[in-house]
């Protein structure tokens, strides 16, 4: 028995010593993301390092999970040479980090074919002075998530791609409930986040900043059809009285949604599936927006990407990283795990028959068929400043009616553009 713990344990120090020097003969870098969970409550981010590290023994990868302060602590890393090798990022923050110069240029390591297997206006957003220095991580686009059961309940057809803003204020009100003068079940939503107003404006035929640039320096929220299209949402509100105005009962959408007495249909994209399929007490499913009144059609898509920070000292050794987090095996991993959307345009089919929203019976396809037309929130310079405005309007506006759209509008659009001008 001794000898046999013996023979065991030597063999322990022997496949110990073995790792050590794996390990140590391979390139070690590190790589920095928020903790991301998976449906069985993994993290994401951990089970991708552990798959790569696993699939070959040249680069050894340090996962480093985010702190609440990380998107301070980086820039301040990026100034005394110690920031991770690869890092994960998203939205205006991590676009400047690409404008202060602080990525490697990825261009010399991407193919054509993997980069015709993007969502083109993705990649445009990390692009520099023509130079792509970042790749998407994921591709989330936006839709409206709706109760059947209401919809059951109320008689009124499943909202389909032929819908449009008067065809949904039309159904809303049919789902709309009333006991007395007080609304027990919303018919609809006016969802106060950026990347969903945005979409009313284009739906209408607006601008939000200039067209064919990502990060603005001038709000067109001024202009004719953005105020009629934030008109349109305050009579929704207040004439039509289907959707509710959050901030007066003290509601918020996601959580009336969830659970399945309160609101009929939702305006969130393919980002909240894997939550919704864990929360939602009712039978429900997606759709595409409804067009605007002239028939355009909008839809948003996240910003999520992977950068490689310019100062590493193991360049060959990020990138390897960086294309595994991009290839085919690992965007599966996220999509079955964390049911993510891929960036990958070739996974669509899978993601929309594989992904346990599919094998559940949603109409998953619908996010995979926006990709052609999708696009991100617009960002702007002086950005947070910009972004800080967006509450206190839409809340006097739309949800405490207490400021004018029109006078609100102009006013939203002056005070943001006077900021930029400062910047």
């Amino acid at each position: 028995m001794q000898r046999r713990l013996k023979f065991a344990a030597l063999a322990f120090v022997a496949m110990s010593l073995l790792f050590t020097q794996v390990v140590a003969a391979a390139t070690t870098i590190r790589f920095l993301a928020p903790a991301r969970n998976t449906t069985d409550g993994q993290n994401l981010y951990q089970i991708l390092v552990d798959t790569f590290n696993a699939s070959q023994n040249e680069v050894f990868v340090e996962y480093e999970p985010a702190t609440s302060d990380w998107r301070e602590k980086v820039p301040v890393e990026f100034a005394t040479g110690t920031a991770p090798d690869v890092i994960a990022g998203w939205e205006s923050f991590f676009r400047s980090w690409l404008e202060m110069g602080q990525a490697l240029p990825l261009d010399r390591y991407l193919t054509a074919d993997l980069l015709s297997d993007f969502v083109p206006s993705h990649l445009e957003l990390y692009q520099i002075d023509g130079m792509q220095m970042a790749l998407p991580h994921y591709t989330g686009v936006s839709g409206i998530f709706y109760n059947k059961n209401m919809f059951d309940e109320a008689g009124v057809p499943y909202p389909d791609e032929t819908w449009t803003w008067d065809t949904a204020v039309e159904a809303a009100r049919k789902l709309t409930k009333r006991t007395g003068e007080t609304v027990t079940q919303w018919g609809y939503d006016v969802h106060p986040d950026w990347d969903r107003l945005i979409q009313w404006v284009w739906e209408n035929g607006g601008r939000v900043i200039d067209e064919g640039t990502y990060v603005g320096n001038r709000l067109y929220f001024d202009e004719e059809p953005a105020i009629e299209a934030f008109e349109f949402l305050h009579s929704m509100i207040w004439e039509a009285g289907v959707a509710a105005p959050y901030s007066v009962i003290g509601r918020w959408p996601h959580d009336m949604f969830w659970g399945g007495q309160e609101l009929a249909i939702w305006h969130t994209g393919s980002w909240d599936v894997s939550a919704t399929l864990e929360r939602c007490t009712c039978d429900w499913d997606v759709a595409v927006r409804p067009m605007g009144r002239t028939g355009i059609r909008s839809a948003v898509h996240t910003s999520d990407g992977y950068m490689i920070y310019k100062g590493t000292n193991h360049p060959d050794a990020a990138v390897k990283f960086l294309l595994f987090l991009v290839s085919p095996e690992a965007q599966l991993i996220q999509m079955q795990r964390s049911n993510l959307q891929p960036a990958r345009l070739s996974l669509g089919l899978a993601y929309a028959t594989e992904t346990e929203g599919a094998r559940q019976g949603l109409n998953m396809k619908i996010f995979i068929d926006q990709t052609a037309y999708a696009r991100p929130a617009p960002l702007f310079v002086n950005q947070q400043a910009v972004m800080d405005l967006r509450w206190p309007y839409v809340d006097r506006m739309l949800y405490q009616n207490e400021l004018p759209v029109r006078q609100g509008m102009e006013e939203w659009a002056r005070t943001a553009n006077a900021l930029m001008a400062q910047q």
